[in-house]
């Protein structure tokens, strides 16, 4: 029953991989229908020889009890395979004292936004949508039907950019709206995103936190049972790699504290770095935790809540709320296949409902053991644009670049009608050498933006998101 809705990339030589200027992606569409699990479809990104290729799931069929928002399956990179299933079956918020209490909500109703490029009849829940186009309450927090044409669409959208797919989906509880991305890098990085808003209600004029819980099955490079996590710690130069399933918290977010799961036998794997919005709402007796390592379990995608006070999460203590052993429970990681938890939280300030909180930590790949760092000839495109740091942003971020010769380069900001706002770097680029730009957005409205990069020789973006 459902009830109702300053080790980074390790390896470093990696810079952006740019695409083909006519790259474009394949969606093959199954289904708008279906139950349950149903795959809604599948996409390759590039259509030829692609980087990307994975299943994915539309709210409406997401898998467990409560629903687990825009599901994916079979994920692989570059031919690596990177998860078996990534969702967020976990979704909860708390309210402040005289507020409304706690909820435990669902993320399987989809709810209208606005996309261009809605295909048309049996694939009408997909939209192949123009960059930048895509409108959720985020952009036009005006109500459910936002889409300044009129045209509601409560489907999947992907939008392709010069180096990222996004893939959209959009879903409401009552009177909360949510929104899940999920960001694909040609570099091999994932962004998974949720935004968290919501509709005029009496509850939402007391603050309250929201908290989404990611469940990321990895099945690192398709052999799932020699997979290894770890701890690290840049501050305490510390590391932990974990042999029995575990809770934990990032503790002090000065630390820097980020994981890591690998495949042991290939060193195949991704880091999992907190995002900067998560690090402001630290752990308390209500969210509980910020990660979990867990044995991988076929009945254990939530932890058996059933009804709205069901709110607090419990994967570690009894009693649990099914009454069966909780998901982490001290068994051996040791040839195991291994699920990783995550929280992301947003907190939502009472009586400015339309504020959207966007959260969500950074996936970072590491392909390789080696971690010196990348030489001119390690930059096959020319050039590396690494991804701003912090991003999502308040009210600055930071941007790095380099090229592999020396050249006359520009650095700009792009909003999303396509409009110049910021001229960032113009000028001589030495080869081989990381210029750190400061993206200044005190003056400039949320949401997101495209960092361009233009020199005598190479092309590329990154994309930043601003909030307010």
């Amino acid at each position: 029953m459902r009830i109702s809705t300053t080790l980074f990339i390790a390896a470093l030589g990696l810079g952006l991989t740019a695409l083909p200027a006519a790259a474009q992606y394949n969606a093959t569409i199954n289904t708008c229908g279906g139950s349950e699990g149903t795959i809604m479809g599948h996409i390759d990104w590039p259509a030829t020889n692609p980087l990307w290729s994975f299943d994915f799931i539309r709210p409406a069929n997401s898998t467990g009890e409560n629903g687990s928002g825009l599901e994916l399956r079979d994920v692989y990179y570059d031919g690596h395979k990177v998860f078996d299933r990534a969702h967020v079956p976990i979704l909860n918020v708390e309210y402040e004292p005289g507020g409304c209490g706690c909820f435990r909500d669902w993320s399987y109703a989809q709810t209208p936004y606005y996309a261009d490029g809605i295909r048309p009849g049996a694939e009408s829940c997909f939209a192949d949508a123009t960059a930048g186009e895509v409108e959720t309450t985020c952009e036009f927090p005006t109500g459910d039907s936002s889409a300044p044409n009129g045209i509601p669409f409560d489907g999947i959208a992907v939008e392709e950019f010069p180096s990222e797919l996004v893939l959209t989906g959009h879903m409401s509880a009552s009177w909360y709206r949510y929104r899940m991305k999920w960001h694909f890098y040609t570099d091999g990085r994932i962004w998974p995103e949720y935004s968290m808003s919501s509709n005029t209600a009496t509850c939402t004029g007391t603050t309250h936190r929201h908290h989404a819980y990611w469940r990321f099955d990895f099945d690192l490079d398709g052999t799932p049972n020699n997979d290894v996590v770890r701890e690290i710690n840049p501050t305490a130069g510390t590391e932990i790699t974990f042999t029995t399933e575990d809770v934990r918290t990032w503790g002090d977010p000065a630390d820097g504290i980020f994981w890591d799961v690998r495949d042991e036998t290939t060193g195949f794997g991704y880091q999992i770095v907190p995002g900067s919005e998560d690090l402001l709402l630290p752990v308390d007796p209500f969210s509980r935790l910020d990660a979990a390592i867990a044995v991988y379990d076929p009945n254990e995608l939530e932890d058996g809540a059933t009804s709205l006070g069901h709110c607090p999460i419990n994967l570690d203590s009894f009693p649990t709320y099914d009454g069966e052993d909780p998901i982490v429970n001290g068994e051996t990681l040791t040839g195991e296949d291994i699920v990783f938890w995550y929280r992301s939280s947003g907190l939502h300030v009472g009586n400015d409902i339309w504020e959207c909180n966007i959260v969500g930590p950074t996936l970072n790949p590491i392909l390789a053991t080696d971690t010196t760092a990348p030489t001119p000839e390690e930059m096959p495109n020319g050039y590396v644009l690494e991804r701003a740091y912090p991003n999502p942003f308040n009210p600055s971020t930071t941007v790095r670049f380099k090229v592999a010769e020396a050249q006359n380069v520009t650095l700009v900001l792009i909003d999303a009608l396509g409009r110049q706002v910021a001229e960032l770097f113009n000028g001589r680029a030495e080869a081989d050498k990381y210029e750190s730009i400061r993206v200044d957005g005190s003056n400039l409205p949320s949401g997101a933006y495209t960092v361009r990069l233009e020199g005598e020789t190479v092309q590329g973006s990154t994309r930043i998101v601003l909030i307010k």
